[in-house]
């Protein structure tokens, strides 16, 4: 992406293109320096946090926007910047900001909701140094009175919402106090009036949204709004206290940033034979009830209450249908991805029972989900031995943050849906009816950044779809399609399947699914040998690849066969990469892997799928490997283990030997560039041998003359040049080896070889030590130069120990063997 000034658009730009991006937006001077000042801090003094572009080009609009409103009518403006883009550290960037221009007023962060309110002021606490104060929480509205009564200037407060309609009336008249209000939507912050009659007495009384209580409180304070979701053109409430659009930073974009992950949708509803009709009915009434000019808030409120819906949820045999697919669904996902699933229930009963079921059907499980629920005096006390205290419900939090823990699957209502931000969370299950940005909120759950994870997938129950389109009809036009259905990730995936089943036209896939593990093993390497005899493997592994990205979307919608002949897909790219990173694979723990995968026909990752005996690089080239080589019926297989022991030999003398390794590396490059066009792989792997025998050979030859792998590595340096052998005796080239060893070990300095006056004394030395044996003699002036070169290799590589050099000669002499 392109943007690097503040005015500049946002557009689409070639990857080369980023470095002049980074030049002239970030390493614009005046703007680095702006931001290393002012929008860079750190979190708990650990981790450093530095504002992403739309943060430091979003505050700084907001910023300004904000000092013009506080001498002007108090309305400082909305941000809206979606959910998963950083918007806790861009309060704490336009918090900072605002301290510094406007002389340090008074802050009041307004949320809706407790767990946002503690969890927005934890992002705040851990940048109490950048702020230069620590902020407070208002525990009441006598508390947040007391807070703002006793100061004049400074200070960060934080309150929820409905603390302004615990009692009514002024709190403060001062005018630098600035309010930075979470999640703007007019169903929080109304002005408009609604009418509550009370059927006892049938009396009318007019009731006004918060934000008429909140102007009430505090008169002539400036307002900022921030939301994740977007501000609907007819939300004249909204626009009315807080002002215009600041900024925007959509769904798109923060995909297009890395800032998110794609969101997926797969609609479930017809596993679990819902009768929409029902639903339909519902809506209708609700409809009606929406008419008569009620709330978005209290409509919310008529649907859950209605007896109807909850019945037609709750329904035993409903619920069984709808435990079921989940238990089924989250097999197959789980060793996929993460593993860490939500499911959001309709009411607190049925959140419970669906907890019991999964108890009973699935006791494997009972360990990994836990019911997430605030405590209630009203439930039963089963139920209340299961939701646990505040105190539980922290520690189920943190440990559902955690990737490796054992919490796996949590049940919720209304808990955790939103502020609350679990990066490896990936599956998301609704039965719950939700509209508008409380949808958006919801899902945007599973759309947080961690490590591979490529997307989020929201799997319904319940028929969100015509909501999510309603809302994803208020974002931007290229947000519209954000959150594709999950049928064209399955559509992307059959076309990949159908291109790498031409790869393999007239192999008979059903054997597969069929065989043994043995077979199937096999079968994989007919596969493997396949791909690398038609020299397609580049291309094979870049449709695989696709595959697996569409695979980890989809698999779920999938046939078990179709899953099978995926596995199969996966599994050659595994060996293939296993077999190119690390030679040769273990083949028993290779059977039990392809057997667990086909008992679920699960996609696991390369490092899963195929294990690699850690055996010691000094064996790989034994003669007993080499001859298991020569013997391997897959001839294209053979050599690409074979070429993989050899690169893996050669980056090693790298390492130590400056002459061997350019003598092998150089043998090795020309026979490869030949096999490109050799028709008979013998041909190749004959000549490889040939180079392991020569390997072998000269590893031998230090051996002979008793020298370790470094010893041996300063005794080819010496005799590399022609002619040396005319002028010493080999006694003495092995005597002047160790010796160089000897003084290396002794004058060596940490980093010797990258300062330049640590460097000036070692070439001394050596040149020292080499005259007291008139070597080089004067016709070979370069020898020393290849000797230095020589100390320089192995000191740069660490390979100087205290060991002693007949360790090393003496696991080398391990390999020694005769080739037939």
């Amino acid at each position: 992406m392109e943007k690097v000034d503040m005015d500049s658009p946002i557009v689409d730009a070639p990857h080369i293109a980023q470095i002049g991006t980074l030049i002239k937006g970030l390493l614009h001077k005046e703007r680095l320096l702006d931001v290393v000042k002012n929008f860079t801090f750190f979190a708990g003094g650990k981790s450093k946090i530095i504002s992403a572009y739309h943060q430091y080009y979003g505050m700084k609009k907001a910023i300004h926007s904000v000092v013009h409103a506080v001498d002007g009518d108090k309305r400082g403006g909305v941000v809206w910047h979606t959910q998963g883009s950083g918007k806790s550290f861009s309060m704490v960037f336009l918090s900072a900001g605002l301290i510094q221009k406007l002389n340090n007023p008074t802050l009041v962060i307004v949320t809706d909701r407790n767990d946002l309110d503690e969890q927005i002021h934890g992002t705040f606490s851990s940048a109490t140094e950048y702020l230069r104060q620590s902020p407070v929480r208002a525990e009441s509205r006598e508390d947040l009175n007391t807070l703002l009564d006793k100061r004049s200037v400074g200070g960060i407060i934080f309150t929820t919402i409905q603390k302004f309609t615990e009692q009514t009336g002024m709190l403060s008249n001062r005018h630098d106090i600035i309010v930075i209000a979470d999640e703007a939507h007019r169903s929080q912050y109304g002005v408009d009036p609604d009418i509550r009659i009370d059927k006892k007495t049938l009396e009318a009384e007019l009731v006004y949204g918060y934000a008429k209580y909140l102007r009430d409180a505090l008169p002539n304070a400036t307002f900022i709004g921030f939301t994740g979701t977007p501000i609907d053109s007819n939300d004249k409430s909204t626009i009315g206290v807080f002002g215009d659009l600041i900024d925007v930073y959509d769904m798109t974009q923060a995909k297009l940033d890395g800032a998110t992950v794609d969101l997926h949708y797969e609609n479930r509803l017809a596993k679990v034979h819902l009768d929409e009709g029902i639903l339909d009915k519902i809506d209708h009434e609700v409809a009606k009830i929406q008419e008569q000019g009620l709330s978005l808030e209290k409509i919310e409120q008529l649907k859950k209450d209605l007896v109807t819906m909850e019945a037609v949820i709750g329904d035993e045999d409903r619920l069984n249908l709808v435990v079921d697919d989940i238990l089924k669904h989250y097999a197959i996902r789980k060793d996929m991805l993460k593993g860490k699933a939500m499911i959001v229930a309709y009411s607190r009963k049925i959140a419970f029972r669906m907890y019991q079921l999964i108890q009973q059907k699935a006791p494997e499980l009972a360990d990994h989900v836990r019911l997430v629920m605030t405590d209630s005096n009203k439930d039963e006390q089963e139920m209340r031995d299961v939701i646990g205290t505040k105190q539980s419900r922290q520690t189920l939090a943190n440990l559902f943050k955690k990737e490796d823990s054992d919490l796996k699957i949590v049940i919720v209502v209304d808990m955790w849906l939103t502020g609350f931000d679990v990066p490896c969370l990936d599956t998301m299950y609704i039965d719950k009816i939700m509209k508008e940005h409380n949808l958006m909120q919801c899902i945007a759950r599973v759309n947080r950044v961690y490590k591979e994870k490529e997307s989020g997938l929201i799997v319904d129950y319940i028929g969100l779809s015509k909501y999510l389109k309603e809302a994803l009809n208020t974002y931007t036009n290229r947000d519209k399609n954000s959150v594709p259905d999950i049928e064209k990730a399955k559509e992307i995936l059959m076309t990949e399947v159908e291109i790498l089943e031409g790869m393999f036209h007239g192999f008979d896939f059903s054997r597969y699914l069929e065989a043994t593990p043995k077979e199937r093993f096999e079968l994989i390497q007919d596969g493997v040998e396949h791909v690398l005899k038609e020299r397609a493997k580049d291309v094979f592994l870049k449709h695989v690849v696709r595959l697996q990205s569409a695979y980890t979307i989809c698999a779920t919608a999938l046939d078990f066969e179709v899953r099978v002949r995926v596995s199969f897909f996966i599994a050659i790219k595994s060996f293939i990469v296993k077999v190119e990173r690390d030679g040769m694979p273990d083949v028993e723990a290779f059977k039990r892997k392809i057997s667990e995968m086909i008992e679920q026909a699960i996609i696991r990752d390369g490092d899963e799928v195929v294990s690699i005996s850690a055996k010691q690089e000094k064996s790989l080239l034994s003669v007993e490997n080499l001859q298991k080589i020569m013997a391997m019926k897959r001839k294209n297989v053979a050599a690409s283990i074979l070429k993989k022991l050899l690169d893996d030999k050669i980056k090693w003398f790298e390492q130590t030997n400056i002459v061997r390794s350019g003598y092998f590396s150089d043998k090795l490059k020309v026979i490869v560039e030949r096999y490109n066009h050799i028709e008979d792989i013998n041909v190749l792997i004959t000549e490889m041998i040939d180079i392991a025998k020569e390997i072998e050979s000269a590893t031998n030859e230090g051996i002979d003359l008793q020298l370790s792998p470094e010893e041996q590595a300063f005794y080819d340096a010496l005799a590399k040049p022609e002619l040396i052998k005319a002028h010493y005796k080999s006694d003495i080239l092995r005597e002047m080896a160790k010796k160089l060893i000897q003084l290396i070990n002794d004058n060596k300095t940490p980093d010797w070889e990258k300062r330049n006056d640590a460097r000036a004394n070692m070439r001394s030395l050596i040149k020292r030590l080499l005259k007291e044996y008139k070597y080089p003699p004067d016709e070979i002036k370069d020898a020393t130069e290849l000797v230095i070169k020589q100390a320089e290799l192995q000191m740069k590589n660490n390979l100087y120990t205290s060991r002693s050099h007949w360790t090393n000669t003496s696991m080398a002499a391990e390999t020694r063997g005769t080739y037939l």
